[in-house]
Order: structure tokens, then C-alpha cells, then sequence
């Protein structure tokens, strides 16, 4: 199912300059989050007022996801029907509590959204058939919310 990257972890250290900056920011976050699509230079920062289509499926004791189908097939169909309306996609897997308790989500995507209208075009035309390729990686419960980024804070 799932690749070995997807199920080692990545250990990196980075001091805070290199992780803000330039390519340290973009390994570190690429790696943070196991798979990562950008569009342009400056793709992983994220303004305020900018939206976001955050995904979540949720976990049980029959719930299957296949990260690599994901990764590998569903994240680029996704790519190339949105194109250009989409600046970032983040695949994340979910991970066990601090007290070792299963996570409530098998995984987590955020969808950041460049143009809204070009974003909403392509949801109406293609929509259906992304739907029909879910049951192919995952037969978890799919939640989905709009967000709006209210406030950043890197400090």
C-alpha cells in the first residue's frame, strides 16, 4: 500500500534562518509533509485572506488509505484538472497520540487556492470524477471544509 518514504520518519535539523528562507523552507516543509505540488517560486507561503480547501478522512478499525495511490495518482489528476488555480497541496498521514491513541484522521490534505473563480470552474467541471476515483485509494468517511487564513504568525 503505502511507500517505504511514507513510513519512515524524517528527522532533519535545520536552524530557524535556513528553515524561513529559501530552499531550507521548501525541503523542510516538502519533507514535513510527505508529499508536496507546488506552482511557482513562492507557492509555500501562505498569505492572509488566502483560502484553503482542507480535507479529512476519517480513521477506524477498518479504514484503509493507500498514500501511494494518493500520492502517485490522485494528488497529480487533481494537479492537472485544477492547474494553475491550485499553489499548494499538502498530503499529510495521520499519527498516533501522545498517549499512543490512533489519530481521528487517517489522513489530512490542504488544498491552498491561488484563484478562487478558476478553483470553482474546475470543481464544477470535474468534480464527479474525482469523487469516482476515491473508493480507489480509501473507503474512509471524506470531510471537507473551506478556510480562509485568518492570521499567520512566524515568529
Amino acid at each position: 500500500m503505502a511507500t517505504e518514504k511514507m513510513n519512515q520518519p524524517v528527522e532533519r535539523t535545520v536552524d530557524r534562518r535556513t528553515l524561513l528562507t529559501g530552499a531550507g523552507k521548501a525541503a523542510v516543509i516538502g519533507a514535513a509533509v510527505g508529499a508536496t505540488l507546488t506552482n511557482g517560486a513562492n507557492a509555500a507561503d501562505s498569505v492572509v485572506g488566502q483560502y484553503c480547501m482542507t480535507i479529512v478522512y476519517e480513521n477506524g478499525p477498518d479504514v484503509t488509505f493507500d498514500f501511494d495511490y494518493y500520492e502517485n495518482t490522485h494528488m497529480p489528476l487533481i494537479m492537472r484538472l485544477y492547474g494553475e488555480s491550485i499553489s499548494r497541496f499538502e498530503l499529510r498521514r495521520g499519527q498516533p497520540g501522545a498517549d499512543g491513541s490512533p489519530p481521528p484522521y487517517v489522513a489530512t490534505l490542504n488544498i491552498y487556492i491561488a484563484d478562487v473563480e478558476a478553483f470553482e470552474a474546475a470543481a464544477a467541471e470535474h468534480q464527479a470524477g474525482i469523487a469516482a476515483d476515491v473508493p480507489k485509494f480509501t473507503n474512509a468517511t471524506l470531510i471537507a471544509q473551506r478556510d480562509q487564513v485568518v492570521a499567520i504568525d512566524e515568529s
